[in-house]
């Protein structure tokens, strides 16, 4: 169990896994009690190596470009060590800001230094706590100025290597390195309507992203035998995210009405650091012929527990994110609405004109568990049976603290909020020399000089919704029997079941809350938060297998299972955070409590010798009170998303999988190198949501699930040569609409539209150590769309995406 990277979404990079370090991997679509009991309905198991069968070194290179980046996009000044995807601490919290939090007790305004100054025995004037105000504006970083670049072409190197010593003859040492590195630009650029207004209400946002990540891994085992090894993963994981983008913002009947030809721009910055560290040790023993030959007489009872096997681990890890310096300023544009000539831009005379946002997470694990497995094998009436008998448990804790400050910069003077013409020295002028120190530092006190808007009125000021930091916790206690049998080759029961001890406990904090309670909560309402409970997850299959029923090899399964959806801690918090994708505000619930999910499936499978195979399932799964995505009501700026617990649900279909060889099409010739592959699902799905406190008036109180397509279709086609020298595959990816957010005041649900994805990736193998790909991403050029029904019944695009088409080649040296 590791935490995600990700602020807002549990998420793992798969490909930080080099495929020279994987030493496994299994898809398990169905529940067994061995697994954490939070399944919903697949589960990628990734074992890496730590013992390398043969001394290895690889190194890969890999450069390219997106179709949307070839022209210009933003930048701007930021640190040395960008290109690590590291801040160097140009964009952290001033230390002056972090002590005049304290010193002014979470207030900066001029009444309250004004006030922590008297009390100190040193009284000053207004003016002078005027300038004490401004003089810590001038520690932040105001150098966010835009910049036109000329993206480069990506680029990305990635190397692995590891070698195996014998040390005598029954022990084995070995280790496992990779490392990588990537950095690419990428123009997104993106357009937002509102679903009543699509016309005179919209964002259309021209954004640039520089995505840099890094990769660390070291493995290292000792091998006793073929009956023990102990194993040390160590993995680091960096992705960061350095966004500059430039939104004009319309809305309809406001201070920025396109249709009169004025227009606000926001232009933001946001960086963004996820590091991610696990350390995991990993033992597994077998009592083998190794074991058992080497014990003294007095243990020869444990050959009747020949095969017995265990295995353990213990893993500790760590998520950190860091956004520092989060900006966002604000300007007022007159254009001419003939050409879309702007005539004048200036920034918008407000208390926050510029917006600096410093958040921070820390998210930390640590999980320890085993599992003992015992073999036996028998003859009972005539029938041969072979029974595994395994159990064990396991330990979960998380830990999770979220801190956010919010800044705001700008004029004092609230006469021109709506925008009119900002102070003459401000407007126009971008914010490095609108707030520079000279002008901070100004209080020209002259009501007829054009530069008086600085006296008086520039003013820092901090916080924005409240209690926008948490601090969270989650614990898990495991412990699971199961027993899997196999009569005559012919029939096999899986049977088990996992208790579950869950508990989970979010608690808001305001660290700006100086004259109360940072915790809002009292000692009684903090305990009646804490959720607790404890369950039973039981697990039953049996497969009937029949060699030569239309195939070499078949089975026909049959599952029932009982699991669980616990609700994340994100989801929990009473914290406030950006959807990356819709610019939309989510905000957790506290009441929210986990799903309970009844699980059956039927599920046939046809192998052949050749690799062929088919698998055709129904499933059903039966929910209660499953935890959707649901509006909470509008803000002046946007949407606000919140999460609830539905009545009910109940999700069913069917999936379809396979693999084929095309060696029939030319009787074993030419087509031999050919194969198809993928899989189909088609299903449906009910919810059934009431009326709560915090959603808004739901159109469709009964709807399918968010984010359940009726029906996802992934299809390859692939080409193997003969003499091994080249390789080529074709793959599509296609998803039906699926509800991204549930509408409400009479709109209809917004739906994220299909996204045809078709790659195509080419090798070529020229020497036994020299490999060339190249590689074809969204060659259908698709976007990320959403749409959604308002009460006039016009479909309108809510969001637009641009993804674009990557071109990368890679060369592969391997020794």
């Amino acid at each position: 169990v590791v935490p995600s990277p990700d602020l807002t979404r549990n998420v793992l990079p798969l490909d930080i896994f080099p495929a020279e370090i994987i030493d496994a991997l299994s898809v398990q679509k169905g529940y067994s009690p061995d697994m954490p009991a939070a399944f919903g309905g697949g589960a990628i198991d990734i074992r890496t190596k730590a013992i390398p069968e043969d001394a290895q070194l690889t190194v890969k290179l890999n450069t390219g470009w997106n179709s949307n980046s070839d022209d210009d996009g933003f930048t701007y000044p930021g640190g040395s060590d960008d290109r690590w995807g590291k801040d160097d601490g140009t964009r952290q919290i001033p230390q002056a800001i972090v002590d005049g939090i304290q010193m002014y007790r979470g207030s900066f305004a001029p009444l309250r230094i004004q006030t922590v100054a008297a009390a100190a025995g040193e009284p000053i004037s207004f003016e002078t706590a005027q300038m004490m105000n401004r003089e810590l504006a001038t520690s932040l970083n105001r150098d966010v100025d835009f910049e036109s670049k000329n993206l480069p072409a990506d680029f990305e190197i990635e190397g692995t290597g590891g070698y195996r010593w014998y040390l005598g003859e029954d022990w084995e040492l070995g280790f496992l390195a990779v490392g990588g590195y990537n950095n690419n630009w990428r123009n997104r650029n993106r357009t937002l309507r509102n679903v009543q207004e699509p016309d005179g209400s919209y964002a259309e946002s021209q954004r640039t992203i520089n995505s840099v990540s890094l990769t660390a891994g070291m493995n290292a085992g000792l091998r006793f035998t073929e009956d023990h090894e102990i194993s040390w993963h160590q993995l680091f994981l960096r992705n960061s995210e350095d966004e500059a983008s430039s939104t004009v913002n319309c809305r309809a009947g406001q201070y920025n009405d396109c249709s009169t030809g004025v227009q606000e721009r926001l232009n933001d910055i946001r960086f963004e650091q996820r590091d991610l560290n696990v350390t995991q040790f990993i033992g597994e023993h077998t009592l083998g012929d190794a074991t058992l030959s080497r014990l003294p007489e007095w243990l020869g009872f444990l050959e009747a527990f020949r095969g017995t096997s265990a295995e353990w681990f213990y893993s500790k890890s760590k998520a950190e994110t860091d956004l520092p310096n989060e900006v966002r300023a604000k300007y007022v544009e007159t254009f001419d609405q003939s050409t879309g000539e702007i005539l004048t831009s200036d920034i918008r005379n407000i208390q926050n004109a510029v917006v600096f946002q410093y958040s921070g997470l820390d998210d930390r694990v640590e999980t320890w568990g085993g599992e003992v497995t015992l073999p036996l094998t028998g003859v009972s009436w005539d029938m041969n049976w072979d029974l595994e008998i395994s159990g064990g448990g396991s330990y979960n804790s998380k830990g999770r603290s979220y801190q956010q400050t919010v800044l705001g910069l700008g004029t004092f003077d609230q006469s021109f909020s709506m925008g009119g013409p900002g102070c003459p020295a401000v407007s126009g002028l971008p914010v490095s020399e609108a707030f520079s120190d000279a002008n901070l530092l100004r209080l020209d006190g002259d009501p007829f000089n054009p530069q008086a808007c600085y006296d008086q009125e520039l003013i820092l000021g901090i916080g924005q919704f409240g209690t926008e930091s948490y601090g969270a916790g989650q614990t898990t206690n495991a412990g699971f029997g199961k027993i899997d049998l196999l009569v005559d080759e012919t029939w096999r029961l899986m049977a088990g079941a996992r208790w579950e001890d869950f508990t989970q406990v979010s608690v808001p904090i305001d660290y700006l809350n100086f004259s109360g309670q940072r915790i809002p909560l009292s000692v009684e309402q903090i305990a009646e938060s804490v959720y607790s409970d404890d369950a039973w997850y039981p697990a039953v299959s049996l497969t009937y297998i029949r060699p030569q029923f239309w195939s070499d090899e078949f089975q026909l399964r049959l599952a029932w299972s009982k699991t669980v959806a616990y609700p994340d801690i994100r989801e929990v918090s009473a914290s406030t955070y950006i959807d990356p994708l819709t610019e939309a505000r989510v905000r957790g619930n506290p009441d929210l409590v986990p799903s309970d999910l009844k699980n059956y499936e039927l599920r046939s499978e046809w192998f052949w010798d050749s690799g062929d195979n088919l698998s055709v399932s129904l499933f059903y799964k039966d929910l209660k009170a499953p935890i959707e995505t649901v509006q909470g009501g509008a803000t002046e700026d946007n949407i606000l998303f919140t999460f609830v617990n539905a009545e009910s649900g109940e999700v069913y279909g069917a999936e379809f999988e396979g693999l084929k060889s095309l060696g029939f099409l030319s009787g074993g010739g030419w087509s031999d190198a050919f194969f198809v592959a993928g899989n189909a699902t088609f299903s449906d799905s009910e919810v059934n949501i009431p009326v709560a406190p915090g959603v808004g008036n739901l159109t469709n109180q009964k709807r399918r699930l968010t984010q359940q397509s009726k029906w996802v279709v992934n299809a390859q086609l692939g080409y193997d040569s003969f003499s091994g020298k080249w390789g080529a595959t074709l793959v599509y990816n296609a998803f039906g609409p699926r509800i991204f957010y549930a509408g409400i005041d009479g709109n209809g649900d917004a739906y994220e539209q299909t996204f045809n994805s078709l790659d195509f990736v080419g090798s070529w193998f020229p020497t036994e150590h020299l490999s060339l790909k190249l590689r074809l991403k969204n060659i259908l050029n698709d976007k990320t769309t959403i749409k959604q029904t308002n009460t006039l019944d016009d479909n309108v695009t809510v969001l637009e995406q641009d993804v674009g088409t990557t071109f990368l080649f890679d060369v592969r040296y391997e020794l």
